[in-house]
């Protein structure tokens, strides 16, 4: 564990009206904000959901790219620690430090690079009313990589950009506005835009679309990577005093698809995806999922057939956004004729933690329960379970990393349950995006199976 303090005499504050952020006209800071403040934001890429505790507090939990609120504390000299909870529900401390908090005051603490041994950055200043006005400091969470940072108003392209400064790993800078007028220094409320380049250089890495600084407070830019199923695309989040963290993908970045065929064995399709000058083909075996193809963003339409054209569609949407990973499900729907759904595949690590999507294929049911039972567990007791899932749906859920018996049941409502299927204990610990299909299968005593693909 790395502990780091960058602590700046600023004078920020913030205009949202929460109980931590005050909200106080009054130009006296140690009134309108008589507390000490704290949040986490949490920018390790291979991390678990991650709980701040002060003084043994639990205050929040904040997912990759993502902070936990703002909250006021009464203490001076107190402790902070970072933990999650693994398989077993026990709570698992990954670092804990003696700091001081002061009264007029936020510190923002950053956790960035490698999970088995952060670096914790804190960033540390005064609060103060901003008139109409916000201030901006930027951060790397990028480890082995520089970009120079480059903000404009929004609709400028590079050339009328201005360099803000260099992004290097941990080390936080504060953005100077380039137009400040006699009232103020720091930047005007209003719409800009951000690009990255390697250092030194003009060809662009990263272009951002408009991003939006309404609030009169001090804004913490964050640049990282993307994880999950997309991974190393570039994306900047922007930190106020909320859990909500506003991203921005690269508005160039492209996208990628693959394809299940769920249709029973022996029943291979051809799957096509066409638009923006692309027309690709697949073979997708039955059962079978298909590996990433990466395209261009946009809109394009997919077909799909088997041999003897009995089972086909044609000039589906499939909607691919900068950044994005999609699952298209081919499956046989209620009147028996090939149709599709499509899913987005998680960015978030999945390391300690799977976001699992889920499909119910089987039509004879209104709707089915899925349950996640590991060792200790029963189906009434299983704390993971996916309730009311209806024909051609899909949905997704969070495990952690463990063991599981996957069981699927149909509840009449009436006291009356039907098992569908079970699977013998699997395992689901790997780092990839897993897709759950429950799904016709004539080879099963029951006529369904459930299978567990990546």
């Amino acid at each position: 564990m790395n502990f780091r303090i960058l602590s700046l005499p600023l004078l920020v504050c913030c205009a949202l009206l929460l109980p931590a952020c005050g909200g106080s006209s009054g130009s006296d800071s140690d009134n309108s904000y008589p507390e000490a403040y704290v949040q986490l934001y949490n920018g390790s890429p291979n991390s678990a959901s991650t709980s701040l505790y002060i003084d043994d507090a639990a205050l929040g939990k904040a997912s990759y790219g993502n902070a936990t609120g703002l909250y006021a504390r009464d203490e001076e000299k107190t402790t902070l620690s970072l933990r999650r909870t693994d398989a077993s529900d026990k709570v698992v401390e990954i670092m804990s430090q003696d700091i001081n908090l002061s009264d007029g005051h936020k510190s923002l603490y950053l956790m960035l690079g490698d999970y088995k041994d952060p670096e914790l950055i804190e960033h540390k200043f005064e609060r103060a009313e901003l008139d109409d006005h916000f201030t901006l400091h930027a951060i790397s969470a990028v480890a082995d990589k520089e970009y120079d940072l480059y903000v404009a108003e929004a609709g400028a392209s590079l050339t009328d950009a201005h360099l803000m400064g260099s992004l290097i790993f941990g080390e936080l800078f504060q953005a100077e506005y380039w137009d400040g007028d006699s009232d103020s220094a720091n930047w005007n409320l209003d719409d800009y835009v951000v690009y990255l380049t390697e250092p030194g250089k003009t060809e662009v890495v990263y272009e951002s679309g408009t991003m939006a600084f309404n609030f009169e407070t001090e804004y913490v830019m964050v640049i990282r990577s993307s994880t999950g199923a997309s991974q190393n695309n570039l994306i900047v989040d922007l930190i106020i005093n909320t859990a909500r963290v506003p991203s921005y993908k690269d508005i160039r970045a492209g996208a990628q698809y693959r394809f299940y065929n769920s249709l029973d064995a022996g029943i291979g399709l051809t799957a096509t995806l066409k638009g923006n000058d692309i027309d690709r083909s697949a073979d997708v075996a039955a059962r079978e999922l298909s590996a990433f193809s990466s395209v261009k963003y946009g809109d394009y339409q997919i077909s799909a057939s088997s041999e003897n054209a009995q089972w086909a569609f044609n000039n589906r949407l499939l909607t691919l956004n900068q950044g994005e990973s999609k699952t298209v499900v081919l499956y046989s729907n209620a009147q028996e004729q090939l149709s599709s759904l499509a899913f987005e595949d998680s960015d978030l690590p999945q390391v300690y933690e799977h976001e699992l999507n889920m499909v119910n294929l089987v039509k004879d049911f209104s709707n089915i329960d899925i349950y996640f039972v590991r060792q200790d567990e029963t189906v009434e007791t299983a704390e993971h379970k996916l309730l009311n899932l209806g024909f051609a749906e899909s949905d997704d859920i969070s495990l952690p990393s463990d063991y599981y018996e996957i069981i699927a049941l149909y509840d009449d409502n009436s006291g009356n349950q039907t098992l569908l299927y079970r699977t013998q204990s699997l395992a689901i610990d790997e780092e990839v995006n897993y897709v759950v299909s429950v799904e016709p299968d004539s080879s099963s005593a029951s006529g369904y199976r459930i299978a567990l693909l990546h």
